[in-house]
């Protein structure tokens, strides 16, 4: 299959790969982002011998063993397994070819032996030759964050460090281009940018029947990948199951997740407990940008298909359904569109963020959501999107996630609410609309439709 996204990622590998100067790369991200194919990608055309190994939990005498032999076949030598790394870099640095090695699933490699491995490592890498680079991968964030800690004998070593997340909505879309605009949101909202899950996307069947095939079949593809990140994932941070079940029923603030929480110890942990799981990416920690007060932060889920899973973990996980056609119908159809009108300002906010890189607004310096209080009719409230600029005032936009075009009544509706919130700093306003506009724009006013979400002038 094409490889597809990940521009950002692979210029990045490539020019350090390239420097003189380079030693080592640092990849990490949580397993099926797809981080052993994007390293394959930016080497594939690279001169030089590549020597991959994924890591295995054994003794780390074996798998120098074993990671010797494939680099001594590769160079003619005949398969000779070496006593340790330094003896295997030595050899190496020795030939005039060029190296490159990649240590894939590396938090296995030193799951029996911990930072042993990383000052074993560090001792070999410290002197060999340039003629060698090492690619370090790894899905265990937290671990492989650490190796980036001034405590890890690793700490300084390498020239770039890349962490692989989810693909927006628009390098998503490239999974699957024949879908409409409307489709192509929903598909989006509820798979996210997992390479893995898109890949797996069928054009030729409607979104609702891939919907079913992968995430509400029992065995579907996306489920397993949400069900493997709940069991292993949330089960090594003491109580994120709890506080998924508290955000998926609306209670996203700090305050509102103490208070939907019942059992005192779990509430007397909480700041522990959402600090480890945005460490590990598994929730967002978010506040607008007009806005300081720990009252306007909020947690989301991190992942679309997260989010789904738990947002209907009742009906999926209702063992007397047996027709998931039917609980489709049912259960899930009569609000799809709410759950997608939640993600749509995500995918806003996404497409301000390559305006922004592309160079295209070079005027927006920070993107978020609008916050705002008044205090007279005791009313607050929130805007979807919002741009601070350069030169301190603020665009904001609502977003709406429409079957049909967007009439002129809900332009005045949206417009009205926004002329009677006390905004600070205001000096645009703006509707976007996924099916676009019956209306023209006004005044002051800008409309975004869906078809300029995805038009080429938004690529980085």
């Amino acid at each position: 299959m094409k490889f597809i996204g990940r521009e950002k990622e692979l210029k990045k590998i490539k020019d350090t790969l390239d420097d003189v100067n380079s030693k080592a790369i640092l990849i990490y991200g949580r397993r099926r982002m797809g981080k052993t194919t994007l390293i394959k990608e930016a080497v594939k055309d690279i001169d030089a011998v590549k020597i991959i190994y994924r890591g295995k939990v054994q003794p780390v005498a074996r798998t120098i063993e074993e990671i010797s032999v494939i680099a001594t076949e590769a160079i003619g030598l005949g398969g000779i397994p070496l006593p340790s790394f330094e003896s295997l870099f030595s050899l190496l640095s020795s030939r005039k070819e060029q190296f490159v090695i990649v240590l894939d699933e590396y938090q296995d490699t030193k799951k029996l032996e911990g930072e042993n491995v990383d000052a074993m490592i560090r001792n070999a890498m410290d002197d060999m030759a340039s003629n060698i680079k090492i690619i370090i991968s790894g899905s265990s964030i937290r671990m492989m964050e650490a190796l980036m800690q001034s405590d890890n004998p690793l700490y300084g070593r390498f020239k770039a460090q890349i962490l692989v997340d989810e693909m927006d909505y628009y390098d998503s879309q490239m999974f699957y281009p024949e879908y409409s605009v409307r489709d192509k949101i929903i598909l989006y909202s509820v798979f996210g940018g997992i390479p893995w899950i898109n890949e797996s996307i069928n054009q030729n069947i409607s979104v609702e029947e891939n919907i079913i095939n992968l995430l509400i079949e029992k065995k579907g593809l996306a489920r397993a990948y949400a069900e493997d990140v709940v069991n292993v994932e949330c089960s090594s941070i003491n109580y994120a199951t709890e506080v998924f079940n508290s955000i998926r029923n609306g209670k996203k603030r700090f305050s509102e997740i103490q208070s939907y929480i019942r059992i005192p110890s779990i509430k007397a942990q909480l700041t522990r407990v959402l600090k480890n799981m945005v460490d590990v990416r598994l929730v967002n920690r978010k506040s607008p940008i007009n806005s300081s007060s720990s009252k306007t932060v909020f947690y989301e889920i991190c992942s679309n298909v997260i989010r789904f899973y738990f947002a209907y973990q009742d009906v999926l996980n209702d063992e007397n359904v047996s027709n998931m056609e039917v609980l489709y119908r049912k259960c899930i159809e009569p609000s799809i569109n709410t759950f997608v009108s939640y993600r749509f300002g995500d995918i806003a906010r996404s497409y301000f963020i390559r305006l922004s890189l592309n160079g295209s607004r070079p005027d927006i310096l920070r993107i978020g959501s609008y916050w705002y209080d008044d205090k007279e009719k005791r009313k607050n409230g929130e805007f979807d999107v919002a741009l601070c600029l350069t030169d301190g005032t603020y665009e904001i936009y609502e977003c709406k996630f429409l079957k049909d075009e967007a009439t002129q009544q809900l332009l005045m509706e949206e417009k009205a609410k926004v002329d009677q919130a006390p905004l600070i700093g205001v000096r645009k306003f703006g509707l976007i609309s996924s099916s676009g506009f019956q209306c023209h724009s006004a005044g002051n006013i800008i409309l975004i439709s869906g078809e300029d979400l995805y038009s080429l002038a938004v690529k980085v």
